[in-house]
This record gives structure tokens, sequence and C-alpha cells, in this order.
């Protein structure tokens, strides 16, 4: 099978938007890229892949191509594609064809359009179906941190919140709190999600639609008629998701969601500012969990500096220095005070070699 680089090579003179398409998805999966980017300028567009949390380019499709590279696109995702002038949403399975497909996991690309000045940017989420789940032991939670977060899942019943920024990695941790829910005793568990990510065996998930036909507050209220024991919300967002969720923590149920905010603790003032009575937090809030996600440093490089452990490069982990991603996790309970910092775990995965100073510095400043 062609490598990553070999598909790509020479990408740019195909004149087949098919077999285009077809290389940038394939390269795609074997990079484990999460994201695809198609940019349009005046005489070309941009392809670039987020590996790893970061964008790198990996191609320039000739303007002449972009046209039809969006168009072939729009047809794997059943979009319109006689409209160029409204943003669009929507999604496809692509399966690896070939004799070197034999095993790849088919993904599920979740595509987006938006009419800029040269053309139309295109965004394709890439997930992989059937694939080994994280747990949370693969997460990177400290013993102490785990042994905390263990004990709030055997709770029958409180809210627990997964907080920080887009694309640190809240909806992971949801996923394999829930595996590890699933392995314990028989659990009825019911999820809300937009959209839903990956599916799991044994768990009922709706999923929100744009036609507002199930959005968050009309799901809740009439999932908690179906008998859960476990909830899971994929964001509370406003507050009728926020009353819906703590109505059920409330009545006997554990509830599992995602909130932005920056840190743990500010969780309480997040959820005050929407319009919770503090005597609310205090009776539903079982731990709210910040965490931001950092480059792990290529095991097989990685060199020791004078400030820790630094990447280098090399043919296991593409020359980056990184390969995959850690957790960093800050957690906050009301009922005990208990409150761990981002810079503590930070400190000591540098410090054992997990990842570099820089990259922490990067992702969670000073």
């Amino acid at each position: 099978m062609l490598s990553a680089q070999e598909l790509l090579a020479h990408a740019e003179a195909l004149t087949d938007s098919v077999q285009l398409v077809d290389r940038i998805l394939r390269a795609g999966l074997l990079l484990h890229a999460s994201d695809v980017h198609i940019d349009p300028a005046a005489d070309s567009a941009r392809v670039r892949f987020r590996i790893d949390g970061i964008l790198e380019e990996v191609l320039r499709i000739p303007a002449s191509m972009q046209g039809a590279v969006t168009s072939r696109l729009k047809v794997l995702a059943s979009l319109d594609i006689a409209e160029r002038r409204a943003p669009q949403d929507g999604g496809f399975i692509w399966r690896m064809s070939g004799a070197g497909a034999l095993g790849a996991q088919p993904l599920d690309v979740r595509m987006a359009t938006l009419p800029v000045r040269y053309g139309e940017r295109v965004t394709l989420r890439l997930l992989e179906t059937g694939g080994q789940r994280l747990g949370i032991d693969d997460l990177g939670m400290s013993a102490a941190d785990r042994a905390v977060f263990d004990g709030v899942l055997r709770r029958p019943h409180g809210l627990v919140l997964l907080t920080g920024p887009t694309g640190s990695g809240k909806t992971t941790t949801l996923y394999a709190a829930i595996q590890e829910l699933l392995k314990g005793d028989p659990v009825n568990i019911i999820t809300v999600e937009d959209p839903i990510e990956y599916e799991i065996p044994g768990v009922a998930q709706a999923e929100v639609d744009s036609a507002d036909k199930v959005n968050f507050s009309k799901a809740l209220k009439s999932l908690l008629r179906h008998d859960p024991d476990v909830v899971m919300i994929g964001e509370i967002r406003d507050a009728d998701s926020l009353n819906a969720a703590v109505k059920a923590a409330l009545t006997g149920h554990l509830v599992l969601s995602t909130l932005h905010t920056n840190d743990a603790k500010s969780t309480v003032t997040r959820l005050v500012d929407m319009g919770l009575d503090q005597n609310l937090v205090s009776a539903t809030l079982r731990l709210a969990v910040a965490q931001r996600l950092v480059r792990r440093l290529c095991p097989e490089c990685r060199e020791k500096g004078a400030r820790g452990w630094v990447p280098k490069g090399c043919p296991a982990c593409g020359g980056r220095g990184y390969r995959g991603r850690i957790g960093l996790f800050e957690l906050y309970s009301p009922e005990s005070g208990l409150l761990t910092s981002l810079a503590d775990d930070a400190r000591a995965k540098v410090e054992s070699g997990v990842t570099s100073e820089a990259e922490v510095l990067r992702v969670i400043g000073g």
C-alpha cells in the first residue's frame, strides 16, 4: 500500500476529481488526521490536515480543480452541488478501496462548506468507525485523579462536567467514562449528542437535528421517561439544557456533560451566570474536570535536553518529534474542596518525558 507521502506526491497534477479526493482521504486516514481543510485562493486551494492538533499543509490544488473537488465531495455527502452561495453541511461513510485497504476502518466523514471570496471553503471531520475507543486508562489521568474520577462515576446521582475549549478532548473523556460504566453493574445509559461522534454498543444515543425537531431540551425531557440510570448530554449550552440536566441530577440520575470554561473552579461561576442558584450548584455538582490536550513526545527519538525532554524527529513520527496526544487534567469538587491544577499535571508529564516544556507552553501558557 502506498504511504501518505506517496499518495500526495504529484497529486496536484491529477485531473480526475474522483481520484484526487480518494487520495486526500486515503492520506488523511493513514496520517490519522482529525480534520481536512480545503481553503480556496485566487490561483490554488490549500489542503491542510490537522494532525495531533496541529494544522499542516500537505497539498496545493490548482484553481482549475477547486470546483470539481468540492462538487465531488458534495455528491458523496448528498449536498446540493448547484448551491454555492449558502453554507451546507452533511456527511458520508468512506471506505478505502483496493488490496491495500484490507483491515482499514471506514471513515465517517462530516462535511461543512462555507462560501468565501474564491469559491467554497470545505472542512472535513474524519472519524474512524468501529475502531478501538480510548478508555480512561488511555487518557493520561494521574493515579490520584483517576481514583477521584472513578469514585464519582460510582455515585448514583449528581452532575459531572468536563470543561475546556473546543478540541480539548472533553467528548473523548465522556465516551471513556461511559465505557467504564458499562463494565460494572447493568445500567441504562442514554445520550443526547450533536452530533453522535461514535456509536457505543449497549447505549441508546439520540442525536439533535438541525430542523429542531429534536433539541437538547426536548430530548432531555423525553429521555427521563425511559428510566435511565446515566444521562450523557453532549453540551450544556443554554439555560434550558442546564435546567433539564440539574433536574435529572436531583431526581436520582448520574448526569455527564461538557461546558465551556477555562478552568475547573470557574465551572461554578459559569453555572451561576447561566441562572442556576448557588444552592443547586452545591446540591448537584459532584465534580468539574478541566482538560487540555498536548502532543506526546515520540518515544523512538525524544532526547534529554537542559530543560527536560525535547523532540527530535524520526521516520516513526514523520519527522515531527511527536506522536499522538495525551490529556492534562484539573479536578475540582465543591463537596470535598479538592482542587488540582493543570500546571502541576503538566509539570509531572514534562519531568517524566511524556511531553515537552515547549508543548505545554504552547497549549496552556506559562
